[in-house]
Order: structure tokens, then C-alpha cells, then sequence
């Protein structure tokens, strides 16, 4: 995107020689909070998203959980760079010169003489935000001292950034110190900026927070689910084991040994500690590898109807039936 001239062929003049052209500390400070606002409900979302693609259909495995973490993280922080690098790019580059934080308090960005930057400088200046900050901030904190309010990454890029009205009145030539009248407001009044980001945290963060509210039990507790579903799987074989016996003898084995099974710890999973059998009931334990909602507790599974076709019936004293499998919560 090419710079379009906008404004005066000759530099911006300073602070002090005008006023009401530069955009001041505190007021680029309001306008990026508005922008974290915007960001920050976007990256909670977007990881929300990553999650449920990444690491949800790991859960339920015993391998791999680790890495889709990992590569969840990952891939999070480089959408977020790039994604904050586009945001700000893309709206100070374009025909408004602003991101929406900075269009709420009357902000523009400009080059030394006013005008249009392009996607280029506007890149260099997002970029130099990170030496502004690493520098504990103080990178931030020079656009209260300099003399056209220029913090270190506006510096860098050749930037500036102004008030919109201000910037339109001085290229009209309307813009003067000695014109000022005393007693003139310079800006949008305290409880019209309180009142932009109350309302941007409500309409932004509010359904953040609640879409996190949701999501993240429901989250939690399918991992739980997921975990109770392993001990399922590996009480098959102690339940075939079961059938097999009753088919034979007409009764129910005492235990795994008697089932011709190898002891209940060998049983065992990622979270299940091991499968016991109890005179004929499969006993399953989750171990201490499991969440703490199910840790230690049982899923039990007895049998019952005829030597010819032995039924199970799924139970937990223990277990909450929100965890239970769907088989389980009669």
C-alpha cells in the first residue's frame, strides 16, 4: 500500500508551537486499551478454538496429549503475533490511519508531514513497539516528553501520532498557537473516554468471559468423561473373561485368577490403577494419574441373567453421573 499525500509538505510542527495537534500519553494510552480490549477477546477466542482442534481429540488417548499441548502453544503465539501485526498494520496503513481504539478517541497516524503511511512503516512501527517495551516501557513513556509526543517506535518508523480534527484544521492553516483561545478544550472529556472503555469491556470482554464460563467446564468435564471411558474399554477383557467362566462352570469366578486373569494391577491403563474381579463383579479403580473428580474412586460392573447370556449392569457409588458413560447412569 503506497503513501498517500494527506497533509503539509513541511514537518509537523512541535508540542509546543501546537498544542492541539499531537496526541498526548494518556490519551494513546486509552486508545490502547481499547485495542487490547479488541485483541485480547479475539486470542482468548481463537485459543478456545485451537483447543477444542488440537488437544480435545487427544484427550481420550494415551500418547500424544504432551505434543498437542505443546503444539497448541505454539501455534497460539505465532497467531497472535501476527494476527496483532495485521490489526495494526492494516488499520493504520489504511484510509483511516487508525486502529478502532485510536478512531474512538479522535486519533490519526501520520508521517513527519502529516500524511498516509503505508503498510511498510506501519509494520516497522508495530515492531518497534517490542524495543519500546523490552526497555521496561520506557519506550512507551517517551510520547509524554518528546517534542511532537513520539514514542521510541514512532521515532523509529518516522511516525507521529495526532488528533484527526487538529491534523484537518492545520493543514487548512486553521491551526495556531496564538489561536487557541484560553480555556479551550483540547480533548474528549474524562467521563466520555471512562464511559468508551466501560462500554468496549462490556460489549467485547463480557461475552469472552461468558463464552469461558461455558466452554471451559464443559471442557473439563469432558476430559473427565473421557478418562472414566478408558476404565470401560479395559473391563472388556475381565468381562469376557467373566462370560467365558459362567459359560463353562455355571458359576462366577472368586477373582482374576480363577477368571484366568494375571493380578488386578496388571490391568491397568494411563488413569485406571487396575481391573479386579469380585466374585463375579468387575471392579475398575482409577489411579492417581486420573483427575482429582475420579481418582481413587470405582466403576463397577456385575453381571446378571442366565448361564446362556450373562447381561452387565454398569454402576459407581462414588463417581458423579455427569462422568459417567451414558450406560452407567441408570
Amino acid at each position: 500500500m503506497d503513501e498517500t499525500p494527506a497533509g503539509t509538505a513541511q514537518l509537523l510542527p512541535d508540542h509546543l508551537h501546537s498544542p492541539l495537534l499531537h496526541a498526548g500519553f494518556w490519551r494513546r494510552f486509552v486508545a490502547y486499551l481499547i485495542d487490547g480490549f479488541i485483541v485480547g477477546g479475539a486470542a482468548v477466542i481463537l485459543y478456545l478454538v485451537l483447543a477444542v482442534i488440537l488437544v480435545v481429540p487427544a484427550a481420550a488417548g494415551r500418547h500424544g496429549f504432551t505434543g498437542r499441548m505443546l503444539a497448541l502453544l505454539v501455534v497460539f503465539e505465532v497467531l497472535v503475533v501476527v494476527g496483532q501485526w495485521l490489526y495494526f498494520a492494516l488499520c493504520e496503513s489504511s484510509r483511516l490511519q487508525a486502529t478502532p481504539g485510536k478512531l474512538a478517541l479522535g486519533l490519526r497516524v501520520t508521517d513527519m508531514q502529516g500524511r498516509r503511511i503505508g503498510f511498510g512503516r506501519a509494520s516497522g512501527r508495530f515492531f518497534g513497539k517490542i524495543l519500546s517495551g523490552i526497555i521496561m516501557d520506557v519506550g512507551y513513556m517517551l510520547a509524554g516528553w518528546t517534542a511532537r509526543k513520539q514514542a521510541l517506535h514512532d521515532l523509529l518508523a518516522n511516525c507521529c501520532v495526532v488528533r484527526r480534527d487538529a491534523l484537518d484544521a492545520y493543514t487548512r492553516g486553521e491551526l495556531d498557537a496564538s489561536t487557541v483561545p484560553p480555556g479551550a478544550r483540547t480533548g474528549m472529556p474524562g467521563w466520555a473516554i471512562a464511559l468508551i472503555v466501560v462500554g468496549v469491556g462490556v460489549c467485547v470482554l463480557a461475552p469472552v468471559a461468558i463464552l469461558a464460563a461455558i466452554a471451559v467446564p464443559a471442557y473439563q468435564n469432558y476430559l473427565v468423561r473421557t478418562q472414566v471411558a478408558e476404565g470401560q474399554v479395559l473391563a472388556g477383557t475381565a468381562k469376557a473373561a467373566v462370560d467365558a467362566y459362567v459359560a463353562n462352570t455355571g458359576n462366577v469366578p472368586r477373582d482374576n485368577g480363577a477368571a484366568g486373569l494375571s493380578a488386578p494391577d496388571s490391568l491397568h491403563g494411563r488413569y485406571v490403577s487396575g481391573v479386579q474381579i469380585d466374585n463375579g463383579s468387575v471392579i475398575v479403580t482409577y489411579g492417581r494419574a486420573a483427575d482429582g473428580a475420579i481418582a481413587g474412586d470405582h466403576l463397577v460392573f456385575k453381571p446378571y441373567g442366565s448361564r446362556d447370556a450373562v447381561k452387565w449392569r454398569c454402576s459407581s457409588s462414588d463417581i458423579k453421573v455427569r462422568y459417567l458413560p451414558v450406560v452407567c447412569r441408570d
